[in-house]
């Protein structure tokens, strides 16, 4: 998928704006001149000039739409595809606390195996193991907090 730089710009002067402004929200820290909010209110502008500067140049392509779509947009198999992963994201940011991780783990590794024709005594076992295996790897090594869910006091 292309956007036409005009519309980039212009998305990025939006996304940019609205980086400026949550970042005014921040509190200051006391004992310093520079508050918690100065870098990304930094960064904010510096996208809304990068999104000027695009649509400036957007204004000198003349005749190009304004969104071009790829190839496989209109392939079901990969709409499909793309929606199983949405799906999937939602699902787990919705549900990941009170299921916990191992278990939204297994299902999603499981259904984008089968969905990829992966013979599901395979696919479960492949599902199993990368579940703990990603457990081990996030909550171990790289120390980040999983939630446990319905395996409170297993893992």
């Amino acid at each position: 998928m292309r956007l036409n730089d005009c519309a980039l710009g212009v998305l990025t002067i939006g996304l940019g704006g609205l980086l400026t402004v949550a970042s005014l929200r921040l509190p200051g820290v006391p004992g310093q001149e520079l508050g918690a909010g100065f870098y990304p209110a930094l960064l904010g502008m510096a996208a809304m000039l990068t999104g000027l500067l695009l649509v400036l140049a957007g204004m000198r392509q003349k005749g190009e739409p304004v969104l071009q779509l790829p190839g496989w947009f209109h392939d079901g198999w990969a709409i499909t595809n793309v929606a199983v992963l949405v799906l999937a994201i939602g699902l787990f940011a919705a549900f990941a606390v009170p299921v916990g991780f191992i278990p939204f783990a297994i299902a999603i590794i499981l259904a984008v195996q089968l969905r990829m024709g992966i013979a599901p005594p395979r696919a479960a076992l492949i599902a199993v193991l990368g579940a703990i295996g990603f457990h081990l790897l996030f909550s171990k090594v790289l120390r980040v907090p999983l939630p446990p869910g319905v395996l409170e006091g297993w893992v």
